[in-house]
């Protein structure tokens, strides 16, 4: 009987680990694709990063329950949080601000990411993704969006012109980029 339920158990953890392992390799084809997952709006939504990293611990929980060795449960586990940890640790240290703006006809959303860098995003219908358009350069850490110092300047079709503060020295908004975004 016992040997039994370790055979299902084993299967269980198998499957388990097998579509993990399929699921973060579709969250990273779609980050490398410039699109994030990201279920509701930025920035009370649940984050590309977050879901990758439960996918994570998930995967590790159901590879740990293969072994009956609780050295190697443990090796695993400490390799883990390392691997966890390290990359995560940006977002831990520095705090994103989000600036969410829509087009004149209200019909594209967008959001804006900044930490110390921004990266501009186009939000899908459905609040379930967030593709990527184009990073945000500033000095030394200058936030342009979160402290209102930019302005969009819409053109048809479908361009966006932003210009915005490059640092909080210069008065003026001193760089500009233009985006071709997707109609929905």
């Amino acid at each position: 009987m016992k040997n039994s339920n370790r055979k299902e158990s084993i299967k269980m953890a198998s499957i388990t680990l097998a579509t993990s392992v399929l699921l973060l390799f579709t969250l990273l084809a779609l980050q490398i694709n410039g699109v994030s997952v990201y279920i509701g709006a930025p920035p009370v939504g649940i984050s590309h990063n977050v879901i990758s990293n439960l996918l994570i611990i998930v995967a590790i929980a159901s590879f740990t329950h293969l072994f009956k060795d609780r050295v190697i449960k443990a090796v695993i586990i400490v390799l883990a949080i390392f691997f966890i940890g390290i990359p995560s640790l940006p977002n831990l240290l520095f705090e994103k601000e989000y600036t969410t703006f829509s087009s004149p006809d209200n019909q594209e959303e967008f959001v804006v990411v900044e930490r110390g860098y921004g990266r501009l995003y186009q939000l899908s219908n459905l609040g379930l993704y967030m593709t990527y358009l184009t990073d945000i350069e500033t000095d030394n850490g200058y936030k342009p969006f979160s402290n209102g110092s930019y302005k969009l300047e819409w053109e048809e079709p479908n361009r966006l012109t932003i210009q915005y503060r490059f640092d909080n020295i210069s008065d003026s908004l001193s760089k500009d980029i233009s985006i071709n975004y997707k109609a929905k």
